[in-house]
């Protein structure tokens, strides 16, 4: 019995072990990730936080860190995977928010503006207060609208002409199309594993009825502030979730 005992005891010992090692082996392959990516070295950042992936694909930040690399790297379509996943994975109001920021990011690269709307609104439910968020949400509605209104304009011109005039608000006639692209991702997550910055509670979240409020708001100011941004010729950076490596 005392030698089954031992056995069991051991083969435990080996698993915790190993588990241990495990988890080691995929933070030091994110911080070799997050230091190469530091560097500007996005490619590199990208294969280590694969490295990461394989060790350990059911953690958030490796997803999200490697949809940042992606990012930077102009691949928006297999970004958009990355930060997916990683909202799935999300286990804290800040990484879920910061996940579907960032794929509002990569819908607007991708020319998909009423996409990138919809995670964007999706992400001011989880922060309302995030300005950042806010300013390339209404941005990305009059993008939307904008595209609308030019395919409508094809539509009719492909009938000879013979269609209505369309209907344009009078605070867009002269604006100029501004390049599509959100800045580039310049944030990376933490490999220490430190949540204590970030471990928000539902109980924190706002009341629905205020959420209501405030996103009703954001539609009321939406074409004043989008069309003072698109005059300043630039687009908010993307959100920051950068913590200390």
């Amino acid at each position: 019995m005392n030698t089954k005992i031992i056995f069991l005891s051991f083969i435990v010992a080996i698993s915790f072990s190993g588990l241990l090692f495990g988890q080691e082996n995929y933070r030091n392959l994110v911080h070799e990730g997050n230091q190469r990516f530091d560097g500007k070295d996005y490619d590199g950042a990208s294969s280590k936080y694969m490295e990461a992936i394989k060790s350990n694909d059911k953690d958030f930040t490796a997803h999200y860190n490697m949809g940042n690399a992606l990012y930077k790297s102009k691949k928006y379509e297999e970004a958009k995977a990355e930060f997916e996943k990683a909202e799935k994975l999300s286990q804290t109001l800040p990484d879920k928010t910061a996940a579907l920021h960032n794929l509002g990011n990569a819908y607007m690269q991708m020319n998909q503006p009423e996409k990138a709307a919809d995670f964007y609104k999706k992400a001011l439910k989880q922060d309302p207060y995030s300005e950042v968020t806010r300013k390339n949400y209404e941005i990305a509605k009059l993008k939307e609208k904008e595209k609308k209104q030019q395919k409508n304009q094809e539509n009719n011109s492909g009938k000879g002409g013979g269609g209505n005039d369309q209907n344009k608000d009078d605070d867009q006639k002269g604006d100029k199309k501004q390049d599509q692209g959100n800045g580039p991702q310049n944030e990376g997550k933490s490999d220490q594993g430190d949540n204590s910055k970030q471990n928000q509670n539902n109980e924190g979240r706002m009341p629905k009825n205020l959420e209501n409020a405030i996103l009703d708001k954001i539609n009321e100011k939406e074409k004043e502030t989008a069309r003072r941004i698109l005059n300043k010729n630039s687009y908010s950076m993307p959100e920051s979730n950068e913590k200390d490596w």
